[in-house]
């Protein structure tokens, strides 16, 4: 992103946000927090018709960011991933979404990590695939995984193995996630296409609704429409 373009989103930001900007040690963690946060701003307010720098946000218990005010109260529902060099920007109507983007790591060990992941159903999956696809399936299931607990509003404080995201070998598009053990509700989950150095995933507590995808500047957004 452009200088230019860094300093206007810059100027939308609440002095909560420039705080949090400042904690960063490297400039380039810096800089990705102020895209990340600028573009956000500027995307739910394109939304909302409001400007920008007047939206208000607060945090749950568990940490995923709401809109407060007068803004909080026209039933949007946001999440928000970036990895790398990509950001992944969700936008719904009354649903509770959440979504997940990594960049997939060539020279990441997955066989430990796995294990701290994936139920032992999952990982029998995993080891079946050739290979080659190995890599390429642990990045995907994992972005499903961390789609739901973003969903289901618990964050880091929830468990990835709550959720059995993968149904069989080949496995990809649309899928229910299995209900938890403590009664969790039934998610709607869909693998997103954010390019071929990327895995990433959305979770949506509803059924009913329809998914638009967009690009802008490197970044994606996708809005979902409940019917």
């Amino acid at each position: 992103m452009r200088p230019q373009q860094l300093n206007t989103l810059k100027r939308i930001l609440s002095a909560d946000e420039l705080s949090r900007a400042g904690q960063f040690h490297f400039q380039r963690d810096k800089d990705h927090f102020i895209a990340a946060r600028g573009l956000l701003r500027s995307l739910l307010g394109r939304y909302l018709d409001i400007n920008p720098a007047e939206l208000l946000f607060s945090y749950g218990l568990k940490g995923k960011p709401l809109l407060i005010g007068e803004t909080g109260r026209q039933l949007i529902r946001f999440n928000v991933s970036h990895s790398h060099d990509l950001a992944l920007f969700a936008v719904a109507s009354e649903l509770d979404i959440g979504v997940d983007l990594e960049y997939i790591r060539c020279d990441l060990e997955i066989e430990d990590l796995a294990k701290q992941i994936f139920s032992s159903r999952e990982i029998a999956v995993l080891n079946s695939l050739p290979l080659v696809n190995r890599k390429k399936a642990f990045f995907s299931w994992w972005t499903r995984k961390e789609a739901c607990l973003k969903a289901s509003g618990k964050g880091l404080s929830g468990s990835l193995k709550d959720y059995e995201v993968v149904s069989g070998r080949e496995d990809s598009g649309i899928r229910k996630c299995i209900k938890t053990p403590m009664g969790a509700s039934q998610l709607c989950l869909m693998d997103l296409d954010v390019g071929p150095e990327y895995a990433a995933a959305l979770a949506v507590d509803g059924h009913n609704w329809q998914l638009k995808q967009m690009k802008w500047d490197r970044h994606f957004s996708i809005f979902i429409d409940g019917d």
